[in-house]
């Protein structure tokens, strides 16, 4: 008999919605950690059962559901905005929620985001860690511009653009200390006097 289980994960507790055809709805409260969900599945399939989860999106749901997938007969994850019945409702907690999640599961209307494969989202999440680096280095690199330009500098020595090797060295000059390009950053401009 097929089993769809509910899943309201929160940071502290996990509440379980089981909801079997026929049988009445059960409930159960376990940790957050894996190994508690683990345990959780293995037991909901000892009986021989097909066991479905469903649980909602958030940080922690690609590793959730690469963690579980091989305790579980199918996995989905659930778009919470589309699912505005839970959430337009004046009566909500962790059960009600779980259960709702399972119910959906087992009459197949479940708002599925798709979850890409382990290696795509590593991927994805590389281009994203790199794209943050890259913001932050042009942010440094405007501050120091926006620096020279607040105390009259409005343009490099040399012809062409700031960071060309010429103007950073000017820049070092301008200000008499002996920094590389990573340490521009944090020059307060100690000598302002040099400058006017």
């Amino acid at each position: 008999m097929d089993k769809y289980i509910g899943f309201d994960i929160d940071c502290k507790k996990t509440v379980c919605c089981i909801v079997q055809t026929g049988r009445k709805d059960r409930y159960m409260t376990i940790n957050s950690d894996i190994e508690s969900m683990r345990k959780f599945l293995r037991s909901e399939k000892q009986d021989g059962s097909r066991v479905e989860v469903v649980f909602e999106i958030s940080g922690q749901a690609g590793f959730i559901y690469d963690s579980l997938i091989d305790y579980a007969d199918k996995i989905k994850v659930a778009n919470p905005s589309k699912m505005t019945w839970i959430y337009r409702t004046a009566k909500k907690n962790d059960r009600i929620d779980a259960r709702k999640m399972a119910v959906l599961l087992s009459i197949g209307e479940i708002p599925e985001v798709h979850m890409p494969s382990k290696e795509v989202r590593q991927w994805r999440e590389t281009i994203l860690h790199r794209k943050k680096i890259v913001d932050k280095v042009v942010m440094v690199k405007n501050r120091i511009r926006a620096t020279f330009k607040g105390h009259g500098l409005s343009r490099p020595a040399v012809k062409g653009g700031w960071w060309k090797k010429s103007n950073q060295l000017w820049m070092r000059n301008v200000c008499g200390v002996e920094a590389g390009i990573c340490d521009l950053w944090h020059l307060n401009f100690a000598c302002k006097n040099e400058i006017h």
